[in-house]
């Protein structure tokens, strides 16, 4: 197996999907290849800080949406009386 399917083996690791056995094999292959060392300690980082992230509630922006909205065109009394402009 090449680098780039350890790398899936190891992504699934760092979300928790991964077995004991390919947490093992995952760790074998990390001792012995200094690359996927390296992308490991990175992706590693991306997780905890998108994990460790404070989430806001986004502002509610609904009257501002509905206020500057436009409203729909109003046909004009004779032409509704004629029925014309449908």
């Amino acid at each position: 197996m090449g680098c780039e399917q350890w790398r899936e083996v190891l992504s699934a690791q760092l979300d928790g999907e991964e077995t004991a056995e390919e947490r093992a094999a995952g760790q074998r292959h990390l001792d012995g290849c200094a690359e996927c060392r390296a992308w490991f300690t990175v992706a590693a980082g991306v997780t905890r800080r998108v994990r460790t992230r404070l989430v806001t509630e986004p502002p509610d922006r609904t009257d501002a949406i509905l206020a500057a909205a436009v409203p729909p065109a109003r046909r004009s009394r004779w032409r509704r009386r004629l029925g014309a402009g449908r």
